[in-house]
């Protein structure tokens, strides 16, 4: 069962139970009242008629009449005469319960035992055949005569009344619960729309559409489920462009290393296999063992990497206060470049980091200066102060980088041009060395790069006071 459906069935019952015993109970509430104001009238009535009957027989008494059962009948039968059969009703019984008068039919279905008290008047109802009566007795002594006088009312209207009223009231219930139900239904569905697109967008979302987004502009606790809904698909989607560029980048790395390996290995079985299998002059064996050397110190290098990868992956590092000049300038005198001059412009600062580190950072971005071959031969290392944050830029004047591999360049093994990467013995994973280090000291590598203009690399470390 759908939800707005539930909704609507739900609020309609709750109307029909509240309609249903309201409306009773207004209804018997008018009846209880009708019923009181009507024993109030009639207990007025049967005491203004004993009253006058008891007048005339003490003036009967009075004038010396004798006053016996049969003249006390004849006087009630005088007072009734003139009223119709069907409004009032009277029986007399003397004190031994004995009737002497009745002008009621239905008599016997009356039980007048529980009326016949001495002490006080007493009223009840009844039905009979399909009739409501009210039935009134008074304890009556006259001249040593004592009876039991009891009127009859026919109440039967306010009865009918009632059914009447409940008829009504039902109908009107109903007609109402309809009109009710039309308009409940419609708004239901209005207002279960909104779930209903959240529940839409959740299947596409499910099935691999994760760029699906939810449109609803309300200010309510649906409108901010939708906006929680959002944010969790974009999330969604984040996490699994995230995995996928993983899965990308790890694909890469096996395939970068695979060649990595592969290609010095190559060399390495090739050259050693013709030294063993055939006598060589001079200058061939050198060549060989040259080969031999070069792609060996080249897998050393790339073993070397990617154990200290793995090391900064599992390891924690402790950031000094160091005076970031003199640091750049140690790390600076170690690198020994051919043909090329490395410039230094420095500012004073104190600086947390770890020298190790940030050796390893320069070292590798001082090489990838040098293998872009620099138009003026120079390389240049430039240290400024930025408010609370210090800026070391590599600078170099070289071939730069295409605009579309920027993004990469600090995957694991990926290179820009990989035949020119080889001959410079480059692994392509050096960039992400320094990638990883300065996550660690909480930066980032920027990369500045206009191709055959030159390449600005830069990251900023935090300053101490």
């Amino acid at each position: 069962m759908k939800f707005w459906t539930k909704l609507c069935l739900s609020t309609i019952i709750i109307i029909s139970i509240i309609l249903s015993f309201s409306r009773y109970f207004i209804v018997r509430q008018n009846f209880l009242n009708s019923i009181e104001n009507s024993s109030n009238q009639n207990a007025n009535k049967h005491h203004l008629e004993r009253y006058y009957l008891e007048g005339n027989i003490i003036n009967k008494i009075e004038q010396g009449e004798e006053i016996e059962n049969d003249s006390i009948v004849e006087y009630i039968n005088s007072v009734y005469s003139y009223m119709n059969e069907d409004s009032e009703k009277v029986a007399v019984y003397t004190e031994n319960k004995e009737r002497i008068f009745c002008n009621f039919e239905q008599i016997d279905s009356l039980d007048l035992e529980k009326l016949f008290n001495k002490e006080i008047d007493q009223y009840y109802l009844k039905k009979v055949e399909n009739k409501n009566y009210m039935v009134f007795s008074s304890y009556w002594s006259i001249n040593s005569n004592n009876i039991y006088i009891v009127n009859i009312y026919d109440i039967t209207p306010i009865y009918e009344e009632r059914e009447r009223q409940l008829k009504e009231v039902m109908f009107a219930d109903i007609l109402i619960i309809i009109i009710a139900s039309i308009f409940i239904s419609i708004f239901s569905k209005i207002l279960t729309r909104p779930i209903e697109k959240l529940n839409d967008t959740s299947k596409k979302i499910s099935s691999g559409k994760f760029n699906e987004r939810v449109n609803i502009k309300t200010n309510d606790e649906i409108g901010e489920l939708a906006d929680s809904f959002n944010v969790m698909a974009e999330e969604i989607e984040n996490k699994i462009n995230f995995l996928n560029l993983s899965i990308k980048q790890k694909d890469d790395f096996i395939a970068g290393f695979s060649h990595e390996i592969k290609t010095p290995m190559t060399a390495i079985i090739g050259y050693s296999d013709l030294l063993r299998l055939k006598k060589c002059d001079e200058n061939i064996t050198s060549k060989a063992l040259n080969y031999i050397y070069s792609e060996s110190k080249r897998l050393e290098e790339l073993s070397y990497k990617l154990l200290f990868l793995m090391g900064l992956s599992e390891n924690k590092i402790e950031l000094k206060n160091i005076e970031v000049k003199n640091c750049i300038e140690r790390i600076s005198r170690k690198i020994v470049l051919e043909d090329i001059n490395l410039k230094l412009n420095l500012e004073q600062a104190l600086v947390n980091l770890d020298e190790n580190l940030i050796e390893v950072v320069i070292r590798n971005l001082v090489q990838n200066a040098t293998k872009a071959d620099p138009k003026d031969k120079c390389i240049f290392i430039h240290g400024e102060l930025l408010e609370n944050k210090y800026r070391i830029s590599v600078v170099d004047s070289g071939r730069g980088i295409p605009k579309e591999h920027i993004e990469r360049v600090t995957e694991d093994f990926y290179m820009v041009d990989k035949s020119r990467s080889n001959e410079n013995g480059g692994t392509g994973i050096g960039l992400s060395l320094c990638k990883k280090i300065l996550n660690l000291h909480n930066s980032k590598l920027y990369i500045e790069s206009e191709e055959n203009v030159g390449t600005k690399v830069y990251f900023e470390l935090e300053v101490t006071d």
